[in-house]
């Protein structure tokens, strides 16, 4: 689409083809769709600010995978010179273990118009980004305009009727036709969450197939998060580590760095019946686990999983990269489905980036690799289609160490940080009046 000196709004148009617009750039990719960004700015009236004010309003406190990626893209847009905040409902975690923040951190309740706490400047924000659809930050965002004007952006990362679904136990139909159903903040609301949607002057979409659930005339990115490569990035293996975790030459090491919910629950019990099984039929192995479990998902006699594996908890951020380091083979599970189709796991760009073959399934970021080059792609990738990938990359070390180094090239293309908040800063200025109205209000009563 060619520019004019005529604004338009941004629309993003999907066809079958082998070129996708990814955080704005065009490349190409096997049997992808076609992600054409066509939304154009008339720069003397779209262009935000020389400094602008860009609040991100997230809808858990840092210890949410999500907050990684609000941490990054906050202290790029401060590095390209815009002050930036994060607003988040609770303050239990505010950040400080994922490193320097170049941002200010509030709770929802403490943003009351006096914005000499919030940004240096003094004024109010020119730009919110509200990270994901979920009701607390609707509910923030709803009160927010009320004493102050600003544009409004919402970040997509998730089916939120599914996983609306599955923590609720109700179909969302049934939820949606409920005129006083309860939902929990940390979810989104059945009927207000599209209306919210449709509302904003912008929506990021971490998958493509997230626009399904955005109007067609409202401008779209599909914005990829990096991976921080002062943490993330070939290392060898550190032995002291290995033999403080108890594990001998010779296995076949897995390393899983993510939370269980029940929506993910049996992906993820797949790996530790991958390493039983390989354990079993005599290739010793074992799986390191860190993150939180959210429920139930081993069976009634976890023992078997438990002498396979090394289940850390949480751990600091910044250790995450030396458990990496150890593994053998980073491995994705899951298949194409509802869940899956829509999200791009956060673990998955610091997989890349440290240089070690990669196994996921043809669904999200599978959809976008070339298997046998970028990563190991299988249709499904459960316990045994887990257990042939490993077997088959152990007796090829060829193919492994052509994984491993194409795995790292696809991470420096995309996994950049700065080139993808430079896609993000784009978009912002397309989208983005310039300048906001001059009518905040103080701090509220």
């Amino acid at each position: 689409m060619t520019s004019s000196s005529q604004d338009h709004r941004a629309i993003t148009t999907w066809s079958t083809g082998c070129f996708c617009s990814i955080n704005g750039k065009k490349s190409s990719s096997a049997a992808t769709p076609t992600i054409t960004a066509t939304w154009t700015s008339n720069a003397a009236t779209t262009a935000l600010t020389p400094v602008s004010n860009i609040l991100f309003a997230l809808y858990h406190d840092f210890s949410a995978n999500s907050a990684v990626h609000v941490h990054n893209f906050a202290n790029q847009l401060t590095v390209l010179g815009h002050s930036t905040a994060v607003a988040i409902p609770e303050d239990a975690d505010r950040g400080a273990g994922l490193g320097e923040q170049t941002y200010s951190v509030h709770r929802f309740d403490q943003i009351d118009g006096d914005w000499p706490r919030v940004f240096l400047n003094g004024r109010g924000p020119d730009l919110v980004h509200g990270w994901t659809p979920r009701e607390n930050v609707r509910l923030f965002c709803e009160k927010l305009a009320g004493f102050c004007a600003f544009k409004l952006f919402v970040h997509l990362e998730d089916n939120e009727e599914l996983i609306l679904e599955v923590n609720l136990g109700t179909p969302f139909e049934k939820l949606a036709r409920a005129p006083f159903a309860e939902i929990p903040g940390n979810l989104s609301h059945p009927r207000h969450y599209r209306t919210f949607i449709a509302s904003a002057d912008g929506v990021t979409m971490i998958m493509d197939r997230l626009e399904q659930f955005v109007p067609a005339e409202i401008p779209k990115l599909v914005l990829w998060p990096g991976a921080t490569d002062q943490l993330f990035f070939p290392r060898p293996r550190s032995l002291p580590l290995l033999e403080q975790l108890g594990i001998a030459g010779g296995t076949v090491i897995l390393c899983y760095t993510g939370n269980v919910h029940s929506a993910n629950a049996r992906d993820v019990r797949s790996l530790y019946l991958a390493a039983a099984m390989l354990d079993r039929e005599g290739t010793p192995a074992r799986l390191i686990r860190t993150g939180r479990d959210f429920c139930s998902y081993l069976g009634p006699d976890e023992e078997w999983a438990y002498k396979v594996s090394i289940d850390l908890g949480r751990v600091p951020y910044q250790e995450i990269p030396r458990l990496l380091s150890l593994a053998d083979v980073l491995v994705q599970p899951g298949a194409d489905n509802s869940f899956n189709e829509f999200r791009l796991p956060g673990k998955l760009p610091e997989f890349f980036a440290m240089g070690r073959p990669v196994i996921l399934p043809r669904t999200n970021l599978g959809r976008f690799v070339r298997h046998g080059e970028e990563a190991w792609v299988l249709d499904k990738v459960d316990a045994l289609g887990i257990v042939n990938a490993v077997l088959e990359l152990q007796a090829n070390k060829a193919l492994s160490e052509r994984l491993a180094a194409g795995a790292l090239a696809f991470a420096r293309e995309h996994f950049d940080w700065e080139k993808n908040t430079r896609a993000l800063l784009a978009f912002y200025e397309a989208n983005s009046t310039n300048r906001k109205k001059e009518d905040d209000a103080g701090p509220l009563p």
